[in-house]
């Protein structure tokens, strides 16, 4: 029986290999997740730090480029719940925050053209290897991939980070 796993498709006008550069571009990465998120120089066996507030440092959690084709593919380790995600999912005891502390999972985007070339680029994520369908983690990243992605997909639309809103 396979592990319990997100999975969500978005469309984007833009190329796979803008929409490798949104996922791996700190401008980029900054613009849609609010000053926050992922950093690495996105090599095999990298580490990937996390800046989870935007007036915060960038920590490694232990997370690692799994695979790394531009334009194609990008996959990493997930980290483990932090101290700091404890009141983020609604984990009030130890043991829960424990149990829940030792679970690992990794996050898969493919990037490929779309079947219908009017609708610009198919961008796939897959988030898996959690214990339960019932994982913490597993609720707060199907909540936050999905924001995450819409915001993603603007920034591309727009031009980039650099791009005006418009008014």
């Amino acid at each position: 029986m396979s592990k319990p796993a997100y999975v969500y498709v978005i469309y984007v006008h833009g190329t796979p290999q803008e929409l490798y550069r949104a996922l791996t571009d700190p401008e980029y990465v900054a613009a849609y997740m609010g000053g926050t998120g992922p950093r690495s120089d996105w090599q095999v066996g990298s580490p990937v730090d996390w800046k989870m507030d935007p007036n915060g440092a960038f920590h490694d959690y232990g997370q690692r480029v799994l695979v790394a084709e531009p334009g194609k593919l990008l996959s990493y380790t997930w980290h483990p719940l932090q101290p700091e995600h404890r009141t983020i999912v609604g984990i009030e005891s130890d043991e829960e925050f424990a149990a829940a502390a030792t679970e690992r999972s990794q996050v898969t985007f493919t990037l490929e053209e779309a079947e219908e070339p009017s609708a610009g680029s198919k961008l796939t994520i897959v988030h898996d290897g959690f214990d339960s369908p019932q994982s913490k983690m597993l609720r707060a990243v199907s909540l936050g991939w999905t924001m995450i992605l819409c915001e993603l997909k603007t920034v591309v639309e727009r031009g980039g980070p650099q791009a005006a809103r418009p008014s």
